[in-house]
């Protein structure tokens, strides 16, 4: 019995070895669009008196570039945040799950519109609340999010925070 427990682990970690070597399978349109939000960044609250920093963000394609991850930590050391995501084959699309310092978690999926990535909440929150956010890069280096949100059972959406993120210059 033991013999054949040691050979179904062998089996396991040389299966896991194999797929290790194995060429990057997680090519492709979709995978292109997350590698532009690869780096690190600084995100800035748009106020009517200008740009508040809000925090750092640092974003990394992992697991051969088959999932995203996002590290979001506040200026302020208040509010942090972690996500991890992957392409729904069935879709097509990143999928991204946030796990906040406060205690939510939520789920979005992504999807091109556009000029803009538009990044609809698909799980989480407030059920009776749409929400989504609207990205565009505005050169390779900066992107806007507007964040919208509209009751469930209404079409129309309604405006709320604005962010820019710049990405932080690589040091030399």
């Amino acid at each position: 019995m033991r013999a054949a427990a040691w050979s179904v682990l062998a089996a396991a970690f040389v299966g896991v070895a194999a797929a290790a070597q194995a060429p990057a399978h997680c090519a492709g349109e979709a995978y292109g669009l997350a590698r532009r939000f690869v780096g690190s960044w600084q995100e800035f609250a748009v106020t009517a008196a200008g740009e508040v920093l809000g925090g750092r963000l640092e974003t990394t394609l992992e697991a051969g570039g088959c999932a995203i991850s996002q590290v979001f930590t506040g200026a302020d050391g208040e509010f942090s945040f972690r996500s991890l995501g992957f392409v729904e084959p069935e879709y097509g699309q990143w999928v991204e799950t946030y796990v906040l310092s406060n205690g939510r978690v939520a789920t979005y999926r992504w999807r091109v519109e556009g000029e803009e990535y538009v990044i609809d909440r698909i799980a989480g929150g407030d059920p009776a609340m749409r929400r989504r956010l609207r990205v565009r890069f505005l050169d390779p280096d900066t992107y806007r999010v507007v964040e919208e949100q509209s009751p469930a059972d209404a079409g129309a959406w309604s405006q709320g925070i604005v962010t820019i993120t710049r990405r932080l210059a690589a040091a030399p």
